[in-house]
């Protein structure tokens, strides 16, 4: 199909999908497509010429790093998703309820157990997600944190005063918090019998 005609257009793949060729023509096809536009409305955009984007969409050219950067700015997308195809591998966590690696969370003259959902790192970034139960019997010992990176956390039984940053927040079942894991943080006093949270962190390696 060429760019002068108006018929709606199709994604295809490539014998190779995986290949650095052909999942970044694979991408920039998709993501063109995705924003609406033909290949002469990207070229102008993006000052790459229409014939060399038809190239690079049927992995007849290796593309420049500047080239990539100047269509995926006119696509309003990171330079990263034209190689979104080139994963072979990744992992996958599937966490039933109620199961996870348990753990036990060790303070001053406190002990909580947890569980660990999700854990994942490379060399830039280190991310988990844990289920967290705290007691309010335990009040006056609950840890406070503070580190790199940022942290969600929601909560999904119970109620209790959270403080982040020198503020607290009466959180409760379905009530969240984000926040630069550099703030002092962590459980002042727990509402309720008990209360249950998930806490997401991401952290620089």
């Amino acid at each position: 199909m060429t760019d002068s005609e108006d018929a709606p257009e199709e994604i295809v793949a490539f014998q190779d999908p995986l290949g650095i060729g052909g999942a970044v023509a694979l991408a920039l096809r998709r993501q063109r497509i995705a924003a609406g536009l033909a290949i002469r409305d990207l070229g102008r955009a993006s000052g790459v010429s229409s014939a060399m984007i038809s190239r690079i969409e049927n992995a007849q050219v290796s593309p420049s790093l500047s080239t990539l950067e100047a269509l995926a700015k006119a696509l309003s997308v990171p330079v990263i998703s034209f190689f979104q195809h080139t994963i072979q591998t990744a992992d996958i966590h599937f966490v039933k309820a109620g199961e996870g690696v348990a753990a036990k969370r060790f303070a001053p003259d406190h002990v909580h157990d947890y569980r660990l959902l999700a854990k994942f790192a490379d060399n830039a970034l280190t991310f988990s997600a844990a289920r967290v139960t705290l007691r309010r019997e335990d009040d006056g010992t609950h840890p406070v944190y503070f580190g790199r990176g940022y942290v969600f956390l929601t909560v999904v039984e119970g109620a209790c005063i959270y403080s982040c940053g020198g503020t607290e927040y009466e959180v409760g079942t379905g009530d969240s918090l984000s926040f630069d894991a550099q703030l002092r943080h962590g459980v002042t006093s727990v509402r309720t019998e008990s209360v249950t949270f998930v806490t997401v962190s991401a952290t620089p390696a």
